[in-house]
């Protein structure tokens, strides 16, 4: 057989080709392999963070730092779906934020909690201007002594309040908000209330600050001051191991109270044991324990109460001896016991 330049390219190229063929096939598998690794590894790191309990552990804490530091907003009992793990390890959990105002929860922001499980990084979003009833910037109460002379001290009263209920047709309710001159237990602020048509839904209480541990400072006059990390006492909210299951209570009542109280002392000494270090990422504090001992020591001491009814029973709290500091929230139509005004 004649050889020649031309029969030596063919067969050259022949082979190229099927080294080609064969180089293509390998890579193929290469990737096709490492795409099934990948959707094995998630779905391992899905299954494997869902047996754990990281993810409603995580967003039972959090929304317990809603109920107890900020005074106008809750949310719903049920553990969001919107929760999932990235291939990261990095913990992503939306769920509803409400107001309620009158006898009635409103949503009125989304939050967007992103959380890596293996550092202390932690990111919280909540869009304030999300709903029309979400205008309001927040309550703040004043401390009736100061914690570290035992002073008394004064508030500071928004200017129109009253004149704004007063101008208001009939046919509102709205939520409200006033400080105190001293303090009482919390059933004693229940039944300073209890001759009025109203819903109480918030207290907040003194924690030893300022006193026994000093946390975010404060702001104020010289005669007046207001904590800029201030805690409460809210409705039970509680959540059986599996996270299955629990319960809520809305308002504050003298029948509950007491629920109520037990509630967050256990919620807090379940924190304490599980997960101190989350539980003050999500609380924003880092004295959780001093907070814990204070109330099991002192007792449970509020300054204040957020409310919620009928405009024209919110004027009357200003006949009310010792409230202060009246702060109107939001305002919507009827919606009180389902009774015509």
């Amino acid at each position: 057989m004649e050889w020649n330049e031309g029969k030596a390219q063919k067969m050259v190229n022949k082979y190229k080709n099927r080294f080609n063929l064969r180089l293509s096939f390998k890579v193929i598998r290469v990737i096709v392999s490492l795409v099934i690794l990948y959707w094995v590894y998630l779905f391992v790191l899905t299954v494997s963070y869902d047996f754990s309990k990281i993810g409603p552990r995580t967003e039972f804490y959090q929304k317990l730092a809603i109920d107890w530091t900020y005074p106008e907003l809750t949310s719903d009992l049920a553990i969001s779906p919107h929760r999932e793990i990235t291939p990261f390890w990095t913990q992503k959990i939306q769920f509803s934020v409400e107001r309620r105002i009158g006898k009635e929860n409103y949503v009125v922001s989304q939050l967007q909690l992103t959380k890596p499980i293996i550092n202390a990084r932690m990111y919280m979003e909540m869009d304030r201007n999300y709903p029309k009833k979400a205008g309001n910037n927040g309550f703040h109460f004043y401390l009736p002594f100061h914690p570290e002379n035992d002073r008394s001290l004064v508030g500071n009263q928004a200017p129109g309040v009253f004149e704004t209920l007063e101008r208001v047709h009939e046919g509102k309710v709205a939520d409200f908000a006033f400080s105190t001159t001293e303090y009482f237990s919390p059933e004693e602020m229940l039944e300073m209330l209890a001759e009025y048509d109203l819903d109480v839904i918030w207290m907040p209480l003194y924690m030893g600050e300022m006193q026994n541990f000093t946390e975010w400072g404060w702001s104020g006059s010289g005669n007046s001051i207001t904590l800029a990390q201030e805690w409460g006492l809210s409705g039970a909210r509680q959540m059986e191991d599996d996270f299955m299951s629990g319960s809520l209570i809305h308002l504050l009542d003298l029948q509950s109270i007491e629920e109520s109280k037990i509630a967050m002392l256990d919620n807090m000494e379940k924190m304490l044991g599980e997960n101190k270090r989350l539980a003050e990422q999500l609380l924003v504090t880092n004295h959780l324990q001093d907070r814990y001992d204070y109330l099991q020591n002192e007792g449970f001491q509020v300054y204040g109460a957020v409310v919620t009814g009928p405009v024209k029973e919110l004027l009357k709290l200003q006949e009310v001896n010792g409230l202060h500091s009246f702060q109107l929230g939001e305002m919507i139509d009827w919606n009180w016991n389902n009774d015509e005004f």
